[in-house]
C-alpha cells in the first residue's frame, strides 16, 4: 500500500474540517491517521430510473496508531444504514460480522470499535450505504445521467476535486492508496458496467439486471476508482510496445462512435507508444489499458481513461484530451502528489508531455521539431492567473488548488507549472538531461522499470522535482523554485540600455525576496540570438550602433516585463 497517513496527520477540530464539505484532501484527522487502507472490495447497485445507488463497503486497513474509532469520509446525501467487523473465529475460516456503533457528522463517517485497536492489527470493516449521489455539473464531480444518440441510459461518474466519498465510503486523502480494489457493479442486463482493472466475470441475476465484476491489482488513487454503465461496444487493437511486449487494447464506445473509434485507434495507441519511449513502462500491465467513452469531457482514472472528445486529431496531429488523460497514468497515477499542495506534478507534468508529444510527431514527420514545440507551448501561455501559487508549502485540498478566490477555475496548476518546465529545460540546456531527469521521478533505475506488480508506485513532491533537475542542471534551483512555484507572482525582467550596453535585471516578487534567481536570458542582437548569463541576476550584452535588440525571442521563459 502507499499511504504517509504518519506524515500527513494533523490533528483538526471536526468543526473545523467540516467547514469545507466536498473537498477532498483534508487534513486527516488522528481517527484517520491511526489506519492505512489496504483493500476496498465495493459492490454498488445502480438504479437508473430513480438515480440512486445501493452500495456495500468492505475495507481491510492495518492499524498503525492504537485508536478506538476509524473515521471515513462519505457524502452527506448518501445514508449509512449498518456498519459491522469482520473477524474470523480462531483456528477457522467462519466468519463472524459485529455490529459496530456510528455515527454521521456532514461528511464524516465516524465508527467506534469498542476497543483500542493496536498498531500492526488488521481491521476489516463492512459498511452498508446508499442514496442519491449528487448529480455532476459540467466539469465538476458526482454522477452523470445521460443517454446515447438512441435514448438508451448512459451513466458515468467524476470525483477527482470532490473526493471518491461522492460515491463510496473511503478515507478520502491523497496519501494513502490501496494495495487493491475490487468493483462490482449491478445494472441493467441489457447495459454493460465497464471499472477499471481485470475482468472477473459477468452474472445474470434472473431479475432483469446483471452484475459485472473489475479488479485492481496495484495501488490506485481513490479518484481513480471509476466507472461507466451503457450499451458499450468494444473496439480492440493489439498494441505492439517500443519495449517488447503486446497487449489488447479495448476501446468501450457507444454504438453511434464506433467507426470513429476505429478510425482513432492507431493514433491513440501510439500516445501509449511515445509515452513509452519518453517516461518508461506503462505501470500497470497487469491490469491493462483501456479507453472509456464517457459523457463528460475526460478523467485519468487508473487503466481506465475517460474520453469524451471529438474523435479527431487536432492540428498537432494527435488528439489532446487522450493524451492528456493517458499521460496522467504517469503523472498521477505512477508518480503521486502526496498532497494537493503538489498537484501541479499532475497537472502541469501532463500538460507539459503535450508539448513533447507534439515535437515528437513533427520530428518524425521531418518537421521542424522546435518550432512546433515552441508553437505549441506559447498556446499554453494564455490565461496564467497568478493568484495562488503553484505549490504552496501549505496543506491543501482540491478545491483550494482547483478554485480562486473570485471562483474562476485556477489553471495554473496546468499551464504556468507546464512553464516552468519548459523555462526549466532552457535553462538546463541540455534535452537528454532534462528528459533524464523527469524520467527518473517515475523510474529512478533501471531495476525499477522492470517491476509489473505495482511496487513501482511512488510519491511525487515539489521538493522531488526540485532535487531531480538541481542535479540536471548540476546547480541548486532552490531559488528558482522559490520564484516560480512557492509564490504566486512571476518574476519580471529589466531591460536598460546605455549607448552600447544592454543591462538585464531580474526582478523578483517581494514574496520572494532573496531568492537565487539567475536564470540565464537569450537575446537576440541583429538577428543573432546569444546565451547572456546572469549571475547574481544581472547580465549585459554588447550591441552594435543600429542593430536591433529582442529578449527572449523565441519564448523559452517564464517572465513578464518590468514596468
Amino acid at each position: 500500500m502507499r499511504s504517509l497517513a504518519l506524515l500527513a496527520a494533523v490533528a483538526v477540530a471536526a468543526s473545523g474540517a467540516l467547514a469545507q464539505p466536498n473537498d477532498s484532501g483534508l487534513p486527516l484527522e488522528p481517527e484517520q491517521a491511526a489506519f492505512d487502507a489496504t483493500y476496498y472490495d465495493l459492490s454498488v447497485a445502480v438504479d437508473i430510473d430513480a438515480r440512486t445507488i445501493e452500495g456495500t463497503l468492505v475495507m481491510e486497513a492495518r492499524v498503525v496508531q492504537p485508536t478506538a474509532a476509524i473515521l471515513l469520509d462519505l457524502d452527506a446525501p448518501l445514508t449509512v444504514t449498518s456498519v459491522e467487523e469482520v473477524a474470523y473465529l480462531v483456528g477457522t475460516d467462519q466468519e463472524v460480522a459485529l455490529a459496530r456503533p456510528f455515527e454521521r457528522t456532514g461528511n464524516r463517517l465516524r465508527i467506534r470499535l469498542g476497543r483500542t485497536a493496536q498498531p500492526g492489527e488488521g481491521l476489516r470493516l463492512r459498511i452498508a450505504y446508499g442514496g442519491a449521489p449528487r448529480v455532476a455539473p459540467p466539469w465538476d464531480g458526482g454522477f452523470t445521467w445521460s443517454e446515447t444518440a438512441d435514448g438508451i441510459p448512459w451513466v458515468a461518474v467524476s470525483c477527482q476535486v470532490q473526493g471518491a466519498d461522492l460515491w463510496w465510503p473511503v478515507k478520502d486523502h491523497p496519501s494513502d492508496e490501496a494495495d487493491s480494489v475490487r468493483v462490482a457493479l449491478t445494472v441493467p442486463r441489457d447495459l454493460r458496467a465497464i471499472s477499471n482493472g481485470v475482468w472477473e466475470g459477468r452474472t445474470d441475476n434472473g431479475d432483469g439486471t446483471a452484475t459485472e465484476r473489475w479488479f485492481v491489482s496495484t495501488p490506485i488513487n481513490n479518484y481513480g476508482v471509476s466507472f461507466g454503465i451503457g450499451p458499450y461496444q468494444t473496439v480492440e487493437e493489439v498494441y505492439e510496445s517500443p519495449l517488447g511486449y503486446t497487449a489488447d487494447v479495448p476501446f468501450f464506445v457507444m454504438p453511434e462512435r464506433v467507426e470513429d473509434a476505429q478510425r482513432m485507434m492507431p493514433s491513440l495507441l501510439e500516445d501509449l507508444a511515445f509515452m513509452e519511449r519518453t517516461f518508461g513502462p506503462y505501470a500497470w500491465r497487469g491490469d491493462g489499458y483501456k479507453i472509456l467513452h464517457t459523457p463528460y469531457l475526460g478523467m485519468e482514472h487508473q487503466s481506465l481513461v475517460a474520453y469524451g472528445s471529438t474523435f479527431e486529431d487536432g492540428p498537432f496531429g494527435f488528439d489532446w484530451l487522450h493524451f492528456h488523460e493517458l499521460a496522467h497514468e504517469w503523472w498521477a497515477n505512477l508518480g503521486s502528489a502526496p498532497d494537493w499542495n503538489d498537484f501541479w506534478v499532475h497537472e502541469s507534468f501532463a500538460s507539459y508531455s503535450e508539448a513533447l508529444r507534439a515535437e515528437d510527431i513533427a520530428r518524425r514527420a521531418g518537421g521542424d521539431a522546435d518550432a512546433t514545440y515552441l508553437r505549441y507551448m506559447q498556446g499554453k501561455r494564455r490565461g496564467h492567473r497568478n493568484v495562488i501559487a503553484v505549490a504552496p508549502r501549505e496543506t491543501r485540498t482540491t478545491q483550494q488548488m482547483y478554485a480562486l478566490p473570485d471562483g474562476q477555475s485556477n489553471g495554473d496548476i496546468y499551464v504556468k507549472g507546464a512553464w516552468v518546465l519548459h523555462t526549466l529545460r532552457y535553462l538546463i540546456d541540455d534535452d537528454e538531461a532534462f528528459l533524464t531527469a523527469m524520467r527518473s521521478l517515475l523510474y529512478p533505475s533501471v531495476e525499477a522499470e522492470a517491476v509489473t506488480d505495482g511496487r513501482q508506485a511512488r510519491w511525487v513532491s515539489t521538493d522531488d522535482v526540485l532535487t531531480a533537475f538541481s542535479r540536471a542542471a548540476r546547480r541548486d534551483l532552490s531559488g528558482v523554485f522559490e520564484v516560480y512555484l512557492r509564490q504566486p507572482e512571476p518574476p519580471s525582467l529589466r531591460t536598460d540600455r546605455d549607448g552600447g550596453t544592454v543591462t538585464l535585471t531580474w526582478v523578483v516578487p517581494e514574496a520572494a525576496a532573496g531568492a537565487v534567481f539567475d536564470v540565464p536570458v537569450e537575446v537576440s542582437v541583429g538577428g543573432v540570438a546569444q546565451r547572456v548569463a546572469m549571475a547574481g541576476g544581472t547580465g549585459q550584452v554588447q550591441v552594435p550602433a543600429g542593430a536591433t535588440v529582442e529578449v527572449d525571442p523565441n519564448g523559452r521563459i517564464l517572465f513578464e516585463p518590468a514596468e
